[in-house]
């Protein structure tokens, strides 16, 4: 399994759960099988660049968000802050920032 591939099923995976989607109704928004999802999650498969900006539509994240790794990021505490974001909905960011100028 790739880095890349890894990265991408880990972060589908939280991101689909926070948006409270299942893999079925996922797979119904991008036109794939729910097995397809599910061996993505895993990294087994690699998508079409088409096929993952369709994810990222559908999830309502930029295709950035599906690649992140924290590992990216020297600083453990900036590494936390990040990591803690990474499934959180863009609206929730906006509002924290502008209530408490994070």
């Amino acid at each position: 399994m790739s880095k890349i591939g890894e990265t991408l099923g880990k972060n589908l995976r939280a991101l689909r759960r926070a948006k409270g989607l299942t893999q079925e109704i996922l797979a119904e928004l991008v036109e794939v099988s729910p097995s397809y999802i599910g061996y993505l999650e895993r990294g087994k498969k690699k998508p079409s660049i088409g096929l993952v900006e369709k994810i990222a539509n559908a999830l309502n994240v930029t295709l950035p968000m599906l690649f992140y790794s924290p590992e990216q990021f020297g600083n453990d505490e900036l590494r936390e802050f990040i990591g803690f974001l990474i499934d959180k909905d863009p609206k929730h960011i906006r509002l924290l920032h502008e209530t408490h100028g994070l």
